[in-house]
């Protein structure tokens, strides 16, 4: 199981994006824990430095390869160094009790202890992290499921139960095998589930959202108008729209190049979500056009927040960023405001209103907001 799941996400994974992270991790871990079977398979017929202290270690280090995946899939960085170093000393412990002092069963319980303990502190990133998706809930469950048979089979090994050897047959040690067979399956099903439901996710924010500036594209920013004009036609209240247009931006990409232009946009955008507080939903219409959907909010209101946008956007450059070694001054913007009014309105006929709107502040000069009722 463990090998083939080790090949199933070996090629799962040249095919999924790099934000994906930790699937490398989750490829080794299986393989780890099939080599360790093979040596334990092995016992009687190589050195038992092979078949039990680096069968263990091995072993040991596949579940540690896996929690360093699902630290680096969580968005964490990559931390094993502790239960790396419980491994060595693990490895010098077995050794003892293999030819200093043989004994199955004080082997047994202190592998299982540490097996125990890793994959609680392995569930424990996942609860910690809040996500409670069935992907999720299903790695977390599989996780405290071997922990607890690790811990079962411990506690045997303490009471004089664990018997005197790898295969003999005891109920424990089958529920052990058996559930340590499964969890290398599930987890990397789980695994699988999981990065497939990440991809779906940025999928569906890539489909939604513009790759420059990372605000709503223009599809998605006008299905939140359409979705807050029908809620005002079912309710009632009000809503506006706030077209955005950069002032003398193409001067910008001819100047300096479309590479500033880009970063320019970018802090603009950042800005101006900062000063919206929540207030709005902003989306790129196109180019250096933005458009702000002002949910519940008047034409008064509208122009409360648009002066605000206008007094972040005109705040200098911090001093040590590119922009402003560039000695670039913060662009102005033209805005136009358009208010739904009656229940025969569509999003169209508001829109021609705050574009109308727009071009009259560039008229009078730019950096300006108009009104058009």
């Amino acid at each position: 199981m463990g090998l083939v799941m080790a090949v199933v996400l070996f090629f799962m994974r040249r095919s999924y994006p790099p934000s994906i992270r930790g699937l490398r991790e989750w490829t080794w871990g299986p393989l780890f824990c099939f080599l360790s079977t093979v040596m334990f398979a092995l016992r009687g017929v190589v050195p038992d430095a092979i078949t039990v202290v680096l069968a263990n270690a091995f072993l040991f280090q596949g579940c540690v390869l896996y929690y360093a995946g699902s630290q680096l899939f969580l968005g964490r960085a990559r931390d094993t160094r502790r239960w790396t170093a419980i491994n060595v000393v693990m490895a010098v412990v077995l050794a003892w009790f293999t030819y200093r002092q043989p004994d199955y069963s004080v082997r047994l319980a202190v592998f299982t202890a540490a097996v125990s303990a890793l994959f609680v502190a392995h569930a424990r990133q996942y609860l910690r992290h809040g996500v409670r998706d069935f992907d999720t809930l299903f790695m977390t469950g599989i996780l405290m499921m071997q922990a607890t048979v690790a811990g079962v089979r411990c506690l045997s090994a303490l009471g004089g139960l664990a018997g005197n050897d790898l295969l003999e047959v005891t109920w424990v040690q089958s529920l052990y095998i058996v559930m340590y067979s499964l969890t290398a399956l599930f987890m990397s099903i789980a695994g699988v589930l999981m990065a497939t439901d990440r991809v779906r996710v940025e999928f569906e924010f890539l489909a939604s959202h513009d790759p420059l500036t990372g605000v709503l594209n223009r599809r998605a920013v006008l299905d939140a108008c359409e979705t807050e004009l029908a809620r005002c036609k079912r309710q009632g209240g009000t809503m506006t729209l706030l077209m955005i247009d950069v002032d003398h931006f193409k001067a910008v990409n001819d100047t300096h190049g479309h590479l500033v232009g880009d970063d320019v946009l970018r802090e603009m955008v950042a800005r101006l979500q900062q000063a919206l507080s929540g207030q709005g939903v902003l989306g790129r219409y196109g180019g250096e056009e933005f458009l702000a959907l002002l949910p519940q909010t008047d034409t008064a209101a509208a122009l409360s927040i648009a002066q605000k946008l206008r007094a972040r956007l005109m705040q200098s450059f911090q001093s040590d960023t590119t922009l402003a070694a560039l000695g670039l001054q913060p662009l102005t913007v033209s805005m136009g405001i358009a208010s739904y009014q009656h229940s025969m309105e569509t999003i169209d006929l508001i829109l021609a209103r705050a574009d109308e709107a727009m071009y009259t502040s560039k008229a009078l000069g730019r950096d300006r907001v108009e009104t058009k009722y």
